[in-house]
């Protein structure tokens, strides 16, 4: 009968240091959780977040657009100075033509 006491209390004892373990390892992983739930993103907050990035694309692309119609480009502006090269050129030959017509004006008006 001692024998059958000893081998029970030996076994409560051995179950006794498991439920330990298995508490403590449950408090543990109680604490991860508490900080995994804190930290980690779910698949709610992560839709709700590509929700909130898909909006904010909208509104950039929406400004781009906008941008891209009403701004000039490097491009426009290359073609606007080469138009504007053109015109004084052709000006400064005008004027150079005017002034040579004017010179010959006034020395055929000298002329006697």
């Amino acid at each position: 009968m001692e024998t059958q006491t000893a081998q029970i209390e030996e076994q409560l004892g051995s179950l006794d240091r498991r439920l330990t373990t298995v508490e403590r390892n449950l408090a543990a992983l109680t604490v991860e959780v508490a900080v995994l739930s804190k930290t980690a993103a779910t698949k709610e907050d992560l839709a709700k977040l590509e929700g909130a990035l898909r909006g904010e694309i909208a509104r950039i692309d929406a400004t781009l657009l906008v941008l891209q119609e009403n701004c000039a480009t490097k491009a426009d502006l290359y073609k606007l100075e080469t138009r504007i090269t053109k015109w004084m050129i052709t000006t400064l030959v005008g004027v150079a033509a005017m002034n040579s017509a004017l010179i010959l004006i006034v020395v055929k008006l000298l002329q006697p």
